[in-house]
C-alpha cells in the first residue's frame, strides 16, 4: 500500500474529512463528523473488507473521544476512524448495523461514559449494577472531581 496515494483516494471519496495523521509507519487516524461515521465504517468493513477489531472511548477535555479500530490484515496497517462528540450531546449512531460485533462495546461505553449509541439494539446496562445510579459514568472526568 502507497499510503500518500490511500490517504489521496478516502479524503477524495469523503470529503467530509476533517483529517488524517499517521500515527506511526502502520497506523492512520482518520479524523470525521460523526454523521460520516456510518458510510465509513460500510467503507472499511465491507467494501475494504477490514478487520473490525474494537472500538474505544475517553472523555477529555475538548469532548468524547470515540476511536473505532480496524485492521487492514493484507498489509498489516491499523485503520482508525475518531469521531469527537460534544460534552453537552454525547451521541452518535451506533455501528451494529454494520458491524454486529460492536454492539457489546457500544454497551460498555454507555455505562461506562454515558454516550448514547442512536438505534443501538440493545441499548441497556452491560457493565453496572441495575441498582448503579441514573446519570454518574465512572469514566467521566467529572465523576472523579473533589466536588461533585
Amino acid at each position: 500500500m502507497i499510503i500518500d496515494e490511500y490517504i489521496k483516494e478516502l479524503k477524495e471519496k469523503f470529503s467530509s474529512i476533517t483529517k488524517i495523521d499517521i500515527f506511526n509507519k502502520k497506523r492512520l487516524m482518520v479524523y470525521i463528523p460523526k454523521e460520516t461515521l456510518l458510510e465509513l465504517t460500510d467503507h472499511f468493513f465491507n467494501d475494504l473488507k477490514y478487520r473490525y477489531q474494537i472500538v474505544t472511548a475517553m472523555d477529555s477535555k475538548d469532548g468524547y473521544e470515540i476511536i473505532y479500530h480496524f485492521s487492514d490484515d493484507k498489509t498489516g496497517w491499523i485503520m482508525n476512524i475518531n469521531v469527537l462528540l460534544p460534552h453537552d450531546d454525547p451521541q452518535v449512531e451506533s455501528i451494529t448495523p454494520v458491524v454486529y460485533g460492536a454492539e457489546w462495546i457500544e454497551r460498555e461505553i454507555m455505562d461506562l461514559l454515558g454516550i448514547k449509541f442512536l438505534n443501538h439494539p440493545k441499548p441497556e446496562r452491560f457493565l453496572m449494577a441495575e441498582s448503579w445510579p441514573e446519570g454518574e459514568y465512572p469514566l467521566r472526568r467529572k465523576f472523579h472531581k473533589e466536588d461533585r
